[in-house]
Formats: structure tokens, sequence, C-alpha cells
């Protein structure tokens, strides 16, 4: 069921299941998704009794775009704001890609509000190559101001591998505050049981992240799913969700 509430004068769309169980589970997107995509898996696990729910962030699906750009800690305080509202005192966080961000941003600044984390083939640290887009959008801004040149701009930066930048213009400031903000030091503050879910041809965060992450999170476990990508979620399903289902009860 699709709801909104007001946090941080941002209007957010969300995704409830509902269950007479106290346990809650939160589910985080990715960059250019939204919290349905978490469908298939939430109502699996709300069958197993638990209350559900999945955030469409801010710029994403129902949710409205920020009105100044964001960072990850923003991104944070939006969902530490949503549980407020909720009245969920504690849950399961579970990230996708830049949502394991946002995850680890808040497991390890407010550690009261999450009782376990779940990463799934997330983003974190520092991408060169995402961060070469931000000097080179620097660079060239002056030669796109023409409006012949926006399409000429939009095929350099998808030759670029940046569709992540073209495609969400409205959150383009977010998107270079997003990147550029490496979390390394948050994943060495988390105490919580950490559960870190991946695809073994995840291309966008590859297991090397997983990994390392492993390394910085002291009670943790790394899970790789065969024959899995980014969204190893959505290619081993069924895998995923016995992964999940064990770690959290």
């Amino acid at each position: 069921m699709k709801k909104t509430i007001i946090i941080n004068d941002c209007l957010i769309q969300y995704h409830s299941y509902p269950s007479k169980g106290s346990k809650t589970i939160l589910f985080l997107h990715g960059w250019r998704s939204d919290g349905s995509i978490w469908n298939d898996i939430a109502m699996k696990i709300n069958k197993d009794n638990y209350s559900v729910y999945a955030l469409d962030l801010p710029g994403f699906g129902g949710s409205s775009a920020p009105k100044t750009p964001f960072t990850i800690s923003d991104y944070a305080d939006i969902v530490s704001g949503f549980m407020e509202k909720m009245k969920i005192k504690k849950t399961i966080l579970v990230g996708h890609s830049f949502g394991g961000r946002i995850a680890i941003k808040l497991a390890s600044a407010k550690p009261e509000l999450v009782s376990k984390l779940v990463l799934v083939d997330s983003a974190g640290f520092v991408n060169m190559k995402k961060q070469g887009y931000q000097l080179y959008a620097k660079l060239v801004k002056p030669l796109f101001k023409p409006k012949w040149m926006q399409r000429i701009r939009t095929w350099i930066y998808k030759k670029m591998g940046a569709e992540d930048y073209v495609s969400t213009p409205y959150l383009r400031e977010t998107f270079l505050n997003v990147i550029k903000e490496d979390v390394t030091s948050d994943l060495s503050n988390i105490r919580i049981p950490s559960l870190l879910l991946w695809g073994d041809k995840d291309m966008d965060t590859p297991v090397s992240y997983g990994k390392k992450m492993h390394v910085k999170i002291r009670n943790s476990q790394l899970v790789v799913l065969q024959d899995a990508g980014h969204f190893c979620f959505l290619d081993k399903p069924t895998e995923f969700y016995q992964a999940l289902i064990r770690f959290i009860t």
C-alpha cells in the first residue's frame, strides 16, 4: 500500500506492508530506483510476520526532490525522521547500492535506531572514475551553454558511463555530493550485527567492496550470491530471501 508523509519539508511516498508482529524491516533503494523494487521480497517477509516499509527516497518515485542539494547525512535524517513519525523505535535496515550508503551513515550515527544492518551490493567508497565526472562537468560546463549542445553533452556523459548523472538532472548536485563522500570511517563505527549480500558479477559495486566492508564492520558476515549482478535480490530472489531470513530471525 502506497502512502505519503511530510518529513523535513519533503513529501515522502512509502510502501507499507503492516503486520501484527513486533519486528520491523525498512528497505532503502538505489539511485534511479524507488521503493517498489522491493515489492516481491517485502511481501515474502511480511508473511513471516514482519512489518515492512520501503521508502521512495527524496527525488525518486513518488517523493518530492530536495529543495537544496542533499548529502548522505540529509538522506539519513529523512530515514530517521520517518522512523520517528511512524513511531518505529528500532528497525532492521536494508540498503541497496546508494541506499546502502544511507544505511551505513544512519547505523553509524544513530545505532540506537538499528537492530541489524543489511547492505546489498552497497556503495560507500569513493569511485575515482565517478569523481572524474565532477571535475569534467566543471571544466566543460561553459561549452554546453548553447541549447543545441545539450544532446552532445548527454551523449558524451553516457559514453563516460555517467548514466546516473545524466538521468537525474534535477539531482545532479546531490549526485556529486553523494559520490564524493567516503563512508570508511562510518563502517568502523558500526557495532550491530551486519549482513553483506553481494552478487559475484556486480560490475557497479564489485565484490571487492563487500570484502572491504566486511573487514571494516567488526560484527559482520559476507554472503556472495553466484551468477548475480548489482541487483542480486532480483537476479537470485530465492537465495537472497533465504540468506536474509536466516540473518534476521
